[in-house]
């Protein structure tokens, strides 16, 4: 939109007051269908140093005085169509607002307002009647903006403001997008660019699928390889049992003892067959490895206990003698 026409030419009232009134245009978030509404929150004023299409500015947002100079104003702020309110004393008829700017705030620097819109207003915005919001701001001799007097719709924009809602084939909502990423909904472009990279570096640290194996295949794995590992330990422990028994150093009643002794201290197995002493004759039959027939002939477990405790197997026989004759 081209500069508003007043009246009363805007250079008296910047020698009057020192400051000057600029009106630039920002898009208009708009609804893709008629049905919805037009949206609560719109961006009014760009972050930092910014310049119009039309070539005006450079213009620097002092978004903290702008905020206290409508806190001490104390009105919401009009939105009106085509900037009518400008020109208004030029009228014989009235001047009906689009909207009224009920609260602004700062978001990355910029300059955000919360519009309360007319019912008309939000029909010509859902049909597209109107597409595009110009502010109304004043500034001083440096281009320090310094506070907002409000805005209106028109159809030209001129302020290079990233929009804040789409239609098909319109440039995206960042919104949207800052939704899809999971980032603040008011965050910039900038913003979303920096999370966006966070995010490619979180995923480039996860493990590749390919150098993984999935948590079932795994736990079968490895309950496969405790059953081979029992079954190695199993048959390892009936080697060496079978190996003590043939150099006579166990009787046949200790078999069950030494498997599980075997299977469960291998080591602590073969030193106590190292050193335990031949108690039964390898060429024996196993049928003479068990009770003896009379109380002279000692069992295979007595043998054991008397070579132990180092006591004579004839010594062993004649208490045994002693006891059964008592």
């Amino acid at each position: 939109m081209n500069a508003p026409h007043q009246a009363q030419p805007i250079e008296m009232r910047i020698a009057r007051l020192a400051e000057r009134r600029a009106s630039h245009v920002v898009s208009l978030p708009l609804p893709p269908t008629p049905d919805l509404e037009p949206p609560e929150w719109v961006e009014l004023v760009p972050a930092g140093t910014f310049s119009g299409r039309d070539g005006r500015g450079p213009f620097i947002l002092d978004i903290d005085a702008v905020l206290a100079a409508f806190v001490k104003g104390g009105i919401d702020l009009p939105i009106d169509y085509d900037h009518q309110t400008l020109d208004a004393d030029a009228k014989a008829g009235p001047v009906p607002a689009a909207g009224w700017i009920k609260e602004l705030q700062a978001r990355d620097g910029a300059l955000w307002g919360r519009v309360e819109w007319t019912p008309r207003a939000a029909e010509l915005i859902a049909n597209k009647e109107y597409r595009y919001l110009s502010p109304v701001f004043r500034h001083d001799k440096r281009g320090r903006v310094l506070a907002l007097e409000g805005a209106g719709l028109t159809h030209y924009p001129n302020l290079y403001l990233q929009p804040v809602a789409h239609t098909k084939g319109d440039t995206m909502d960042i919104t949207l997008l800052a939704e899809a990423l999971g980032a603040a909904p008011d965050a910039d472009l900038d913003a979303l660019v920096a999370h966006a990279k966070t995010l490619k570096e979180a995923a480039s640290r996860q493990p590749n699928p390919a150098e993984w194996v999935p948590m079932s295949q795994h736990k079968a794995v490895a309950e496969e390889l405790a059953r081979l590992q029992a079954e190695i330990a199993a048959e390892k422990a009936e080697a060496a049992v079978r190996a003590a028994m043939s150099a006579g150093k166990l009787a046949p009643a200790m078999k069950e003892w030494a498997l599980e002794y075997a299977k469960r201290d291998p080591a602590g197995f073969a030193a106590f067959v190292e050193k335990a002493p031949v108690i039964v004759s390898a060429d024996a039959p196993v049928a003479a490895h068990s009770v003896a027939p009379n109380a002279d002939a000692l069992s295979d477990e007595e043998r054991y206990v008397c070579a132990a405790l180092g006591i004579s197997e004839s010594d062993f026989a004649a208490h045994k003698r002693a006891v059964v004759k008592e």
